[in-house]
């Protein structure tokens, strides 16, 4: 049924909220807020007049009532009126039943007539824009459904949104993968804060930036979680450097492909797993026949233009799972994980193969060809030692190229 008329008497705003909208607001409240009619207050969510600090307690005490009939003693608020003067003001409130739905009324009262206070809630309201309008990273606030209650100006120079374009959505519609949204909130769930957590975001443009975020839990006067607050400012130069950083780290510059630090540490947590696992584990050390002689002929650019289209045609030959590395020199290293001798000397003829056929392109006159020796090495039980896994690929590499090179040799026994 409708308010009693009684409300409208009252010298005391009085309001009701319903699925935190104004459903009802008496001549004092509408006063109060400075609405020149009903409507602009009415039908309004509540959200639009709360202070971003006092969001969290009043949502709150709009979910208890919802949920058990309750009489929320008085508190204090911040609240904007309808031309955005912050008010301050003390509210008590109850559970509500109207047209059978449970909302909350609320009676309140200005308490900013006190000069001293108003001038002290202005400076602070002033700091506080100013303070938001000036921070080059972002600070943010969501409620407990995940949804941007607030988020600062700063946001468009970072996003390229304006800030009102975010506020009242889903945080994760930010994220390109929503679920590191639904990561970071149960670190913070089971912490209590986060500091410069590692994530993403996506731009309007639809760029993809690198971000680090800090922030802590936000509890309810129940000590419930009412939502998450914090910072996160825009990392993705200082990310783009580190990866480049950990490429030149580990990355052989003339080959694109793993130097030879990275190589051997694939071999060492393959050769790890073999001795754990007992899965099959076969190594090629490849070494190009009579390289010396390009380079004395036509130059170390030469050489240096052969080595990386010697790796390519390799490269067309192994597999996706196979790992291939530079040892130094013309001297290579395969690592096939997982793959039984018979297989891996079929993959090793391919090289062998491609190699002998393929004409390639130094920058001279004409196209060279070349060849390649291959030693190749089965993990057993016995090599308890990546160097003897090695020492083991290299007396085979050493075996083809004594035995006239262009060819893969063994050692397995």
């Amino acid at each position: 049924m409708a308010p009693p008329d009684t409300l409208d008497r009252l010298p005391t705003s009085v309001i009701i909220v319903v699925h935190d909208k104004f459903l009802y607001a008496n001549p004092a409240a509408l006063h109060l807020m400075q609405a020149k009619n009903p409507a602009d207050l009415l039908g309004h969510s509540i959200n639009e007049f709360l202070h971003p600090l006092d969001q969290p307690r009043v949502l709150a005490r709009v979910r208890r009532a919802e949920r058990e009939q309750v009489t929320n003693p008085v508190s204090e608020y911040r609240i904007y009126t309808c031309r955005r003067k912050l008010l301050v003001v003390g509210m008590m409130s109850v559970s509500y039943s109207i047209r059978g739905e449970t909302g909350l009324l609320a009676a309140f009262m200005d308490l900013t007539e006190r000069n001293a206070l108003e001038n002290r809630l202005r400076e602070s309201e002033e700091h506080f824009q100013r303070m938001m309008n000036t921070m080059q990273d972002v600070f943010y606030r969501t409620d407990a459904a995940g949804i941007t209650r607030y988020v600062c100006p700063a946001v468009k120079h970072v996003l390229g949104f304006e800030a009102d374009e975010i506020i009242g959505k889903p945080a994760s519609d930010f994220y390109p993968n929503p679920q590191d949204r639904e990561h970071l909130k149960q670190t913070i769930l089971s912490q209590g804060f986060v500091r410069d957590f590692a994530g993403q975001m996506k731009c309007k443009n639809g760029a993809i930036i690198d971000i680090s975020i800090s922030s802590t839990l936000i509890l309810d006067e129940e000590g419930k979680y009412a939502g998450v607050e914090g910072i996160w400012r825009d990392i993705t130069e200082r990310r783009t450097l580190e990866r480049e950083l950990e490429r030149r780290a580990t990355t052989d510059e003339l080959t694109g492909i793993a130097n030879r630090r990275t190589i051997l540490e694939q071999l060492d947590h393959a050769h790890k797993r073999f001795l754990r696992l007992n899965q099959s584990l076969v190594i090629f050390i490849l070494d190009l026949d009579f390289f010396k002689r390009i380079n004395d002929q036509f130059g170390h650019v030469a050489g240096d233009k052969l080595l990386k289209e010697f790796i390519q045609t390799v490269q067309q030959q192994i597999r996706e799972i196979d790992q291939l590395g530079r040892l130094g020199g013309e001297e290579f290293v395969v690592i096939l994980d997982d793959t039984p001798q018979n297989k891996a000397a079929q993959i090793g003829q391919r090289i062998l193969e491609a190699v002998q056929a393929t004409l390639f392109d130094i920058g001279m006159t004409h196209p060279v060809s070349i060849t390649v020796s291959i030693g190749a090495t089965c993990a057993l039980p016995t090599d308890l030692t990546l160097t003897s896994l090695l020492e083991h690929a290299d007396a085979a590499l050493y075996t083809a190229k004594a035995q006239g090179r262009n060819q893969l040799c063994w050692h397995c026994a």
